[in-house]
C-alpha cells in the first residue's frame, strides 16, 4: 500500500486522460456511463443482499410476518439503488470535476469531492436505516483519524487505552438506553445488546430486578445466548469459505476463534450480574445502575480488543444523546446535520481508500470493491501504475 500525497498525485496524474483513472472500460466519458452503473448495480445487489439477510435473520420471528417481508424487500431495493448510484456516479462526477478544474486531475477533485457530493444518495435509504449507516461511517471516520494520528506519531492507542475507552462508552450507552426504555420509538442502534427497561416501583411484582424469575437463570441465559452468537459469527467466517472441504474447515478452528464468543458472553453476563446485585442491594431498580454495570462489563473487551468496537460504543452513546438534544430543541431540526456528517464521512473515507490506504478502515476496502463489482481495485491499480511509471 502506497501513501499518495497531494504533491505526488498532482505531479504524476494531473495530465492523465480521465479514462485511465475513472473509466478504463470505455474511453468516452458519457459512453462509459452505462457500464459504470451496470457494474455498480450488480455489485450493490450482491453486497446488500448479504447485509439485509443478516439484519433480517437477527430479528428472528418478526421477519415471518407478511408485512415485514414486504418492507424488507422494499428496503433491500432502496439500498441497492443507493449503493449503485453512489458507486456509479463517482466516475461521472469525477469527469465533471476534472473538466471544471481545467481538464486536469486535482488531489481533492479525484475521489473526495465526487464521493462527498453523491453522499446525498443516502436519502434513498428508509429513515430507519439512515441512522445506522451514519453511525457506522462516523465510527470509521474517527477510526481513520486516530490511525492517522498514530502513524504521524502524535498518539498510540494501546490495548489498555482502547479498553478504557470501551468501558466508558459502554457505561454511558447502557445508561442512556435504559433512560429511553419506556419510549415507544427508541433510537435505532446496531449494538450487541439492548438492556431491559427499568422496573418501576409501581410494577406489581415482588422482583425488584428488570426481569422475571431467578437472577442466576437470567444471568446464565444471557451469557450463554450471546456466547453462542459470538461463536456462530466466528465459526461462520472460518467454515463457510471452506464449505467444500468440511474436514479441513473443522481442523482449521483454533482457540482464538472463541475470543468473540468469550467477549459477548462475559460482556452480557457481567452487565446483568451487576445490575441484579445493585437492584437486590438497594431494593429497587434504576437507570443509574447501568453506569457501573456497563463500565465493569467493558473489561470483557480484553478478550477481543478492536479499535472499531471501542469507538462504536461512544458514537452509539452520542447518537442516543443527540436524540435527546433534538427532542429538547437544542439541535436545530431544519439543518440536516446527520446528512452533512454522512457526506463528509463518505467522501473522506473513500478518498482515504485511494490516498491513505495504510490507515483506511478495512471495511471500506470491502465495501467499495464489492459495490463497484471490482472496479475500485482496478482504478486503484491504474493510479499506482501511473505513479510508478512517472517515478
Amino acid at each position: 500500500m502506497v501513501e499518495v500525497s497531494k504533491q505526488l498525485f498532482e505531479s504524476t496524474c494531473s495530465n492523465i486522460p480521465c479514462h485511465h483513472l475513472l473509466h478504463p472500460w470505455n474511453q468516452g466519458c458519457w459512453t462509459s456511463t452505462y457500464l459504470s452503473y451496470k457494474n455498480s448495480f450488480i455489485g450493490s445487489a450482491k453486497f446488500y443482499l448479504v447485509v439485509h439477510l443478516a439484519q433480517n435473520l437477527a430479528r428472528g420471528k418478526k421477519i415471518l410476518n407478511k408485512e415485514e417481508l414486504k418492507r424488507a424487500g422494499e428496503n433491500y431495493v432502496r439500498s441497492t439503488i443507493f449503493g449503485a448510484l453512489v458507486s456509479g456516479s463517482c466516475s461521472t462526477l469525477g469527469c465533471l470535476f476534472r473538466w471544471l478544474l481545467g481538464n486536469k486531475f486535482r488531489y481533492h477533485g479525484y475521489i473526495l469531492l465526487p464521493s462527498t457530493l453523491n453522499g446525498v444518495g443516502i436519502l434513498l435509504e428508509p429513515p430507519s436505516r439512515r441512522g445506522l449507516i451514519v453511525n457506522l461511517f462516523s465510527n470509521m471516520l474517527i477510526e481513520y483519524w486516530i490511525r492517522s494520528l498514530e502513524r504521524a506519531g502524535y498518539m498510540k492507542m494501546t490495548k489498555a487505552k482502547q479498553t478504557v475507552l470501551f468501558m466508558f462508552g459502554s457505561a454511558i450507552l447502557f445508561y442512556l438506553m435504559r433512560l429511553e426504555g419506556d419510549k415507544e420509538n427508541r433510537t435505532p442502534l446496531f449494538w450487541i445488546y439492548t438492556p431491559d427497561k427499568v422496573r418501576r416501583k409501581t410494577d406489581h411484582s415482588q422482583n425488584v430486578c428488570p426481569h422475571e424469575g431467578l437472577c442466576s437463570k437470567y444471568i446464565m441465559k444471557g451469557s450463554l445466548t450471546y456466547f453462542t452468537v459470538g461463536l456462530a459469527f466466528s465459526l461462520a467466517r472460518v467454515i463457510l469459505p471452506k464449505y467444500r472441504t468440511p474436514l479441513k474447515a473443522l481442523t482449521s478452528i483454533r482457540w482464538h476463534h472463541f475470543d468473540m464468543a468469550m467477549f459477548f458472553g462475559s460482556y452480557i453476563g457481567i452487565y446483568r450480574a451487576v445490575v441484579c446485585y445493585l437492584c437486590n442491594k438497594r431494593g429497587y431498580d434504576s437507570a443509574l445502575y447501568a453506569l457501573p454495570a456497563g463500565y465493569i462489563a467493558g473489561l470483557s473487551f480484553l478478550f477481543k480488543p478492536t479499535l472499531g468496537f471501542a469507538i462504536a460504543s461512544l458514537t452509539a452513546a452520542f447518537k442516543v444523546y443527540s436524540t435527546i438534544l433534538y427532542e429538547k430543541k437544542i439541535l436545530p431540526e431544519h439543518i440536516p446535520l446527520p446528512l452533512m456528517l454522512y457526506c463528509i464521512s463518505q467522501g473522506t473515507l473513500f478518498h482515504s481508500r485511494f490516498m491513505h490506504s495504510e490507515v483506511c478502515p478495512s471495511y471500506i476496502f470491502k465495501l467499495m470493491n464489492t459495490v463497484s463489482n471490482g472496479c475500485a481495485d482496478i482504478l486503484y491499480a491504474n493510479m499506482l501504475e501511473v505513479i510508478k511509471r512517472a517515478s
